[in-house]
């Protein structure tokens, strides 16, 4: 399959003019992998958008015509008062500044859509709706929704019924930049290739096999709970481990699989995935973007940039933070425990709470307590210790300077290359391909690792600077980043 990809791609080369670049994210030629027969609309092409046409030989791959087309106006930026916005992760109630009856216009490929009255139905909720308002939000729909190719066309057939409207007036629109623009564009037409080479497609034994390494390793872990309390501590906490990736695989999917399993994670390891999507999405839509990505919002915990610069209240135990960090991170599991259980009380979510109450009743009664935290806080610290560094050490980006979803994913996520072998990918659990996951959340995380090298090729083909490390350098990174914001004064 990836032969095939990458052999088509290369024949199917169409490249664009060079376009400035965007802090450090990009430079030199432009290079769309268009998909034979794939509307122009699919590929997300702007009628309202001037054409220039620029003829550029690209080495390997021949000459090619493409509309560049650029946009109209620069990017708007949002007023931010107070150093917080209306819509910020950190109002638990975001306040809406649009009046019910005013449209709320977001665009989907090239049709403007009036969403003032899905809003409140969303199922992401309906903070996403607001922030989008006369935006392109296409690039962010595809990668988080069900759109057809990828197991299921629930949310593109919700999209169709939604009333069509006319653009905003330009005093709403918030254009991207030439930059951003022509990377989306190129890259609506890879995400096509991708489909159509089945890179969204389930497998069925890849499926089994990941289910099957869970379970083992809970049920081995429970069997020896009292006569090796050690041993389950570790088999269990990799078990958490393991049951933490599938479940963020199937709750990101789409289709019968993920949906029959979707509430695996509340089971297996008491994490709620109403309260974890909403947060999980966050994160995922304005990657390490303040005011929208708690994941780069940790204080009074972690200072990833100086209190001066946050604008967040500086604590003593600042100082120490390269101390007492890595350790410190093993209470993730029990923080999203909270959070999971307070969420779904809030709600009155009955699903949920029964789900949670199954798993508290586990780790009560089937072990010792020693084990049941012990197994918790080591499973915490691991996934902690290995989703932090792959993007904390990586540009953050101010509220309304973020760059548009495609782009902003390349600015600040860097690719792990695992060293210590197998055993250490397979703790990994796919999140080693960090990048491709943030692109493609809703693929397989079992096709990441095909997809390295040809989303690689189609980076270096459009001028975009695709990180990656040693999962040593990336972890002392993240590390020495602690200590030098400690090291402050």
């Amino acid at each position: 399959m990836v032969a095939a990809t990458m052999l088509s791609m290369s024949s199917s080369v169409c490249v664009r003019g060079s376009t400035s670049a965007s802090s450090g994210a990009r430079s030199g030629a432009r290079v769309s992998f268009a998909a034979k027969g794939v509307p122009a609309a699919r590929r997300g092409r702007s009628a309202v958008m001037a054409p220039v046409r620029m003829a550029i030989t690209y080495p390997g791959g021949g000459n090619g015509n493409s509309d560049a087309e650029a946009p109209t106006a620069p990017k708007a930026k949002p007023v931010v008062k107070n150093n917080t916005n209306p819509l910020s992760a950190e109002s638990a109630r975001p306040v809406f500044t649009k009046a019910k009856d005013e449209p709320v216009r977001i665009k989907i490929d090239a049709q403007w859509y009036d969403c003032r009255g899905w809003a409140k139905a969303h199922p992401g909720g309906e903070r996403w709706i607001h922030f989008f308002d006369g935006r392109d939000g296409t690039d962010a729909f595809y990668a988080l929704h069900s759109n057809g190719k990828n197991g299921s066309s629930k949310a593109v057939e919700r999209l169709a019924k939604l009333p069509k409207c006319d653009p905003p007036p330009a005093s709403e629109l918030k254009t991207p930049t030439a930059s951003e623009y022509a990377t989306s564009m190129s890259f609506r037409d890879f995400r096509v290739k991708l489909e159509d080479d089945g890179f969204f497609k389930r497998s069925f034994w890849h499926e089994t096999w990941a289910l099957v390494q869970v379970v083992g390793l809970y049920a081995a872990g429970t069997a020896v709970a009292y006569s090796n309390p050690f041993a389950a501590t570790i088999l269990l906490g990799l078990g958490m481990v393991q049951a933490g990736w599938l479940g963020h695989d199937y709750v990101h999917g789409r289709g019968p699989v993920c949906d029959a399993f979707r509430y695996m994670p509340t089971l297996l390891n008491g994490h709620g995935v109403e309260w974890w999507t909403q947060k999980h999405s966050m994160h995922h839509t304005f990657t390490n973007e303040e005011h929208m990505d708690n994941d780069v919002m940790m204080e009074p915990f972690f200072f990833l940039r100086h209190p001066t610069e946050s604008g967040r209240p500086d604590v003593p135990t600042r100082k120490f933070q390269h101390i007492y960090g890595y350790p410190l991170l093993s209470i993730m599991f029990w923080l999203w425990r909270f959070h999971s259980l307070q969420s779904a009380w809030e709600r009155k979510d009955k699903k949920e709470l029964a789900f949670m109450a199954v798993n508290y009743a586990w780790l009560a009664f089937a072990m010792p307590w020693q084990v049941a935290l012990g197994s918790v806080f080591l499973s915490g610290f691991v996934v902690a210790s290995l989703v932090s560094a792959t993007h904390q050490s990586e540009e953050i980006m101010e509220f309304g300077d973020g760059a548009e979803y495609v782009e902003g994913q390349f600015r600040s996520t860097r690719d792990a290359e695992t060293v210590f072998g197998p055993l250490e990918t397979w703790i990994w659990g796919g999140m080693d391909t960090q990048l491709e996951h943030h692109l493609f959340p809703t693929m397989p995380r079992y096709k990441y690792h095909a997809l390295r090298p040809i989303l690689k090729a189609w980076a270096a083909a459009n001028g975009i600077n695709y990180r990656s490390s040693p999962s040593t350098k990336i972890i002392s990174d993240n590390f020495n980043l602690l200590k030098k914001v400690a090291a402050m004064p």
